[in-house]
């Protein structure tokens, strides 16, 4: 069964806005953040090959500035961390300077 993408948090939301990331990113992004996805998990589930999706995920890295999917992880969860500090309404952009 296909997870619904559609619920996604104000974190995610967010962190998708500030970065500018397309449609599909947001797909891959969100399957891999939300649901822990295997890149070949990801693949089956938006009918693309792996390759495809480690494309995805570089150009997701490369927007961010970042240099693993550690870090890309990391980012996601300080922003989120920021998010219920701020309060939710708040537009925060987690700085990735470092982040290599």
């Amino acid at each position: 069964m296909k997870p619904m993408i559609s619920e996604k948090s104000d974190v995610l939301l967010q962190f998708y806005s500030n970065y500018g990331l397309t449609q599909r990113e947001i797909e891959i992004l969100s399957l891999l953040a939300t649901y822990g996805y295997t890149n070949k998990e990801i693949a089956e589930n938006c009918c693309i090959s792996e390759k495809t999706v480690k494309i995805h995920l570089a150009n997701i890295m490369g927007k961010i500035g970042i240099g693993s999917m550690r870090k890309l992880l990391a980012l996601l969860l300080q922003q989120a961390l920021l998010v219920s500090r701020l309060g939710a309404g708040e537009s925060v952009r987690v700085a990735s300077m470092g982040m290599r």
